[in-house]
């Protein structure tokens, strides 16, 4: 197997493919991202045994790798492809957490059940827990941003030009 090093940062922003592959007989063999899918095709080619059953590619596109990360988790616990058994639900989300810059490993603590409902809600929306809690933080935070700048230009005001605006 051959180590892949990027010469340049990754840009996460960047649009990516989703693509699945199948054989002739339709059977779903794999499903992975790629910012170029036929240079990633290539690497499978002359690295993946099960290469050359692949008798169709599917593509769809994202706008950014972390939109592509989510929907690969999805695709890879509802479709179950034959030739990604190595990517258990756990690596693909740490690939997922990766993708978008985070440091794998926060920690929260939630009871036991909740978790586990959490876990049904999230797979029935066709996500992950960690991709919704990251979802949900960026949420608040910007929020939290555009409130902290409007008092800074409150802050500017006079009290009369302050209670016209709110």
């Amino acid at each position: 197997m051959r180590i892949r090093r990027p010469s340049k940062p990754i840009d996460y922003s960047r649009r990516t493919a989703l693509y699945r592959l199948f054989d002739a007989e339709g059977r779903l063999l794999y499903v992975g991202i790629a910012f170029e899918p036929r240079v990633r095709w290539s690497n499978h080619a002359s690295e993946k045994a099960w290469w050359p059953h692949v008798a169709e590619r599917r593509v769809e596109w994202h706008d950014t790798r972390s939109d592509a990360a989510a929907a690969e988790i999805a695709a890879i616990r509802a479709e179950k492809p034959l030739h990604n058994v190595r990517d258990s639900a756990a690596e693909v989300a740490a690939r997922a957490d990766r993708a978008v810059g985070a440091k794998v490993g926060r920690m929260i603590r939630v009871p036991d059940e909740v978790w586990a409902a959490y876990g049904e809600l999230c797979d029935e929306e066709g996500t992950s827990r960690a991709d919704d809690i990251r979802r949900h933080v960026h949420s608040r935070v910007n929020a939290w941003r555009r409130k902290q700048a409007m008092q800074r230009r409150l802050k500017h005001l006079d009290a009369d030009q302050a209670d016209d605006i709110l």
